[in-house]
């Protein structure tokens, strides 16, 4: 605890402090080795108490935030009906999905190898959805759709190429991206574009080009189901 105006860092009293004998007191020097190994069994029990565990059904859900736990109820509520939607449009969602709610931008960034612009990301090698604060998904109104998309992710057919990827989730999703549209894109420079992004407005683009072609390729798909049905 830090005291006030004046207090001895080592909380031995004031400036000027002395021993029994009226010798100026001098703490003796800790034991750099020791010191270090006390501060590492602080650090590493801090940070293990810092994260907690919360299961459902089909889902384990990581936070580090007292204000993110709060809202624990509405998350699991919107990954199960996730879950349902998926299974009835024919898609396998995982049987146990982690999604981990990083604590700060460092944490979610070190973990995730992605810039600040990317809110969350999914890993289907590990079936986990991270994410950055809740806070900052519920300041934007994309709390539900955020987890739509990293879940639809997860259940998605192998073999995908990135945008059609990127562009059924938002569809799925109920996303209505504002950003204009690429134009003259190659599908490699979209999926380049998709894959690493270099600023938020680009990705904004590069996504909206994605939900834009796949609404192409739907209702070109959907021509040719009518099409074939004909006698």
């Amino acid at each position: 605890m830090r005291g006030g105006r004046g207090a001895s860092p080592f909380g031995l009293g004031g400036r000027g402090a002395t021993s029994e004998a009226g010798r100026p007191f001098s703490p003796k020097p800790c034991c750099p080795a020791l010191l270090a190994i006390v501060l590492l069994a602080f650090l590493t029990t801090a940070l293990a108490q810092s994260w907690q565990t919360t299961r459902a059904p089909g889902f384990v859900l990581q936070t580090a935030s007292a204000e993110d736990a709060r809202h624990l109820s509405e998350v699991f509520g919107i990954l199960q009906r996730t879950r349902r939607d998926l299974i009835v449009a024919g898609y396998h969602p995982p049987a146990l999905v982690r999604v981990v709610v990083h604590p700060n931008l460092k944490s979610y960034t070190t973990a995730t190898r992605l810039p600040w612009f990317v809110l969350s990301a999914a890993n289907r090698i590990k079936n986990q959805i991270d994410s950055q604060r809740l806070r900052v998904l519920l300041e934007r109104k994309s709390l539900e759709r955020t987890l739509r998309h990293e879940l639809f992710h997860l259940a998605q057919p192998e073999g995908w190429p990135r945008w059609k990827a990127e562009g059924m989730a938002m569809r799925f999703a109920g996303d209505q991206p504002s950003a204009r549209p690429l134009e003259n894109i190659s599908e490699a420079e979209l999926e380049r574009l998709l894959t690493n992004p270099p600023n938020q407005e680009t990705l904004n683009r590069a996504m909206a080009t994605a939900f834009l072609w796949v609404g192409r390729l739907q209702t070109s798909n959907r021509g040719s189901e009518v099409e074939g049905s004909r006698p």
